[in-house]
């Protein structure tokens, strides 16, 4: 299990001081961003190389709350790679408690970065991505 820990920014939170419900999309990307960077290739240099792996769908469960400067982990799992598409599942604990606050689960695919937002053609990472496709597939709980 891939671990990305920090602290409650002030400005992620709302004006009953706990983090805004739109800021955990934010922090889960970080968090996926920061997994491929230590797992596959950093995500620079994928987008460097043409690919962009936008996200499909999204879904949350908020469960507990996170306040400022609380320490928090987020658990990151690739559930499924399916090729062109994968699937992470999300678990955030507060680090003082180890309470649960949230799950959540996204589901991405492999683009061509082509610079046109209307249209975004499906690449073969498997072709043009070898080394970490073969990464993906081992790291994945379901193929």
């Amino acid at each position: 299990m891939f671990s990305y820990k920090r602290r409650v920014k002030y400005y992620e939170t709302d004006r009953m001081g706990v983090v805004h419900h739109s800021n955990y999309l934010k922090i889960i990307e970080e968090a996926r961003i920061k997994w491929c960077d230590d797992n596959i290739m950093k995500y620079s240099e994928m987008e460097k190389r043409g690919c962009i792996i936008p996200a499909a769908s999204a879904s949350e469960n908020f469960l507990s709350y996170l306040r400022f400067d609380d320490p928090f982990r987020v658990e990151v799992e690739l559930k499924k790679f399916q090729g062109i598409k994968m699937t992470f599942n999300y678990k955030i604990f507060n680090e003082d408690t180890e309470e649960l606050c949230y799950t959540g689960e996204s589901t991405h695919f492999f683009a061509n970065d082509c610079g046109n937002e209307r249209y975004l053609p499906y690449i073969s990472f498997r072709k043009d991505f070898p080394d970490e496709y073969q990464k993906l597939k081992l790291l994945s709980s379901e193929v």
